[in-house]
């Protein structure tokens, strides 16, 4: 299990498990992994619940569809981590994703 300091981590983006707004959510989401992908070459996603972890995982796919047209893939490494929550520790999930190019 690894812990990632979200304040040094430019590349981190939080991801929130709220179901009423999926679809808007989701896109925004996915946009944001292209933007620090671009940026900085990998992004890394932190999710806790069940329902942080869907929505990582659409964006990803929406992410990844839109680098294909671009002749890009992207893949994902999952681990643990340990998140701090006012002095609560719980178990979430690192997405990191990287850029690869597709061979032809």
């Amino acid at each position: 299990m690894s812990e990632v300091i979200e304040v040094t981590d430019p590349a981190l983006l939080l991801v929130s498990g709220e179901k009423e707004r999926d679809k808007e959510y989701v896109k925004k989401l996915s946009n944001a992994v292209l933007q620090v992908l671009s940026k900085h070459g990998v992004a890394r996603m932190r999710c806790v619940g069940a329902a942080a972890l869907n929505n990582a995982t659409k964006a990803y796919i929406i992410a990844n569809g839109e680098s294909q047209k671009k002749g890009k893939k992207l893949i994902s490494e999952e681990s643990f981590t340990i998140i701090d929550f006012d002095g609560n520790k719980k178990t979430g999930i690192l997405k990191e994703i990287k850029e690869v190019t597709i061979e032809v």
